[in-house]
């Protein structure tokens, strides 16, 4: 006896026009992608003289994951300069979930320097990087908060004006794992 077995005709062209998708969805995209960016922009100059850490103002920005499981790449890049006397600049990388208390995540490597003084000796450009595995799909506040030895002051953006526009970048990419 002999079993004859046949399928149906099958058109991929009408297959994928049935799913019809703009693009793939978020639980379709592999380890790894990127599922969101978030790219913030400043134009402050803020400044510091002192030696406790003390909040960036331009610094902050939101991203609200798709997945919990997700890791956030945050960056910050902008330049600095410092009036008076400096030996260093430190800077942390802290996060807020859903408005709460904020997190440490990263203390940068102090910016040194021997013992400067007058104008123009300060860090020069900065760029700041953090991971983060935050565990949450709530709303992720990220930020910098910065402190200085001795007496000098430091600015971000310093006399910008109308010149530098967006003088501080920062980005937070969404990385699905």
């Amino acid at each position: 006896m002999t079993i004859r077995v046949s399928k149906p005709a099958f058109n991929l062209r009408e297959k994928l026009s049935e799913l019809d998708f703009d693009r793939v969805p978020y639980e379709k995209m592999p380890v790894g992608s990127i599922i969101q960016v978030v790219d913030h922009k400043a134009n402050n100059s803020p400044t510091t003289n002192s030696s406790s850490y003390s909040d960036v103002a331009g610094t902050f920005f939101d991203i609200y994951p798709k997945f919990s499981t997700s890791k956030i790449f945050v960056s910050w890049d902008f330049g600095t300069e410092h009036q008076g006397v400096l030996n260093g600049l430190a800077f942390r990388v802290r996060r807020k979930i859903d408005d709460g208390s904020g997190t440490l995540l990263k203390t940068q490597d102090q910016f040194s320097y021997p013992t400067q003084s007058g104008w123009g000796a300060g860090a020069g450009g900065v760029n700041i990087t953090f991971i983060d595995t935050p565990n949450s799909a709530g709303k992720l506040t990220y930020y910098l908060q910065w402190h200085v030895e001795l007496s000098g002051t430091v600015y971000i953006n310093y006399n910008d004006g109308n010149n530098a526009l967006n003088g501080i970048a920062a980005q937070g990419m969404e990385i699905r794992q």
